[in-house]
């Protein structure tokens, strides 16, 4: 790989937008995966028409990376732009002609997950709910005993401690008294390396009209963001929750953009 294509991509991880966006054009690499990038970084900059176009110039190009999740999280960003801009006819368009390409690529078996991806898409588009959809916060109020499942932590130190919380909580959310849990989040919050519980956090916040917390939630989360490909810059994760994604404004966006993430 091109040393200034992963510099500049360091450099968009780190906040330095306009630096590596430069960097970028003049690096050598696969074009589709600088469009990958690119759509990361305006669909973060609130330029939805340029987000689009790029993602119409990579997605289908996406054999040529292993994480097919990433297809999957720039899809919700593409279709919430396309609701937004009234550009249905041209999104399904452009789906039309990725499952197309895909059918050219694989038989039957194999081509069933991008049926799925693009049914999905196109359900989106429709205003229905996809298949895929993850699950919706419930505010539990119920009072938890936490002598009825006690979290043992032992004597170790804070940091120790996280691992242990952190398969604790996987289990609690949505299923344990909502207050409980956010106490336990806020204690370890810092400590926590598992985006979900800062996932989990933010939209339980965010049901519960605490705007502040979400947003300190969600920037945690980007604060830990570890890619999954060597070209990818932003997390594209918050696209798949509907509140999250409508609760981002241009201004969050613009700090998670200029934000340093956790580069491995």
């Amino acid at each position: 790989m091109d040393t200034n294509f992963n510099t500049a991509i360091a450099l968009l991880r780190s906040g330095k937008t306009e630096e590596g966006l430069q960097l970028l054009e003049t690096s050598e690499g696969s074009q589709e995966k600088k469009n990958i990038a690119k759509a990361e970084i305006s669909y973060y900059k609130s330029e939805l028409k340029n987000a689009m176009f790029w993602d119409e110039h990579s997605l289908a190009a996406d054999s040529q990376w292993y994480d097919p999740l990433i297809v999957v999280q720039h899809l919700r960003a593409y279709v919430l732009a396309a609701k937004e801009l009234e550009c249905i006819s041209r999104a399904k368009e452009f789906l039309d002609y990725y499952i197309n390409e895909k059918r050219k690529e694989y038989d039957v078996v194999g081509l069933r997950p991008f049926i799925n991806i693009y049914e999905n898409a196109m359900l989106r588009l429709d205003g229905k709910k996809g298949t895929d959809e993850p699950l919706k916060i419930k505010i539990i109020t119920e009072k938890f005993s936490s002598n009825s499942a006690e979290i043992s932590i032992g004597n170790s130190s804070t940091k120790e401690k996280a691992n242990t919380i952190s398969h604790a909580l996987t289990t609690m959310w949505n299923t344990v008294e909502t207050d409980y849990v956010l106490n336990i989040y806020e204690q370890y919050a810092d400590f926590l390396t598992l985006d979900d519980h800062h996932i989990w956090a933010a939209r339980n916040y965010i049901k519960l009209q605490k705007n502040e917390n979400a947003e300190k939630a969600i920037m945690r989360c980007v604060k830990i963001w570890k890619p999954t490909e060597n070209f990818t810059v932003l997390p594209m994760k918050f696209f798949l929750f509907k509140d999250i994604a409508a609760f981002l404004t241009p201004k969050m966006k613009l700090e998670i953009l200029s934000t340093k993430k956790n580069i491995q």
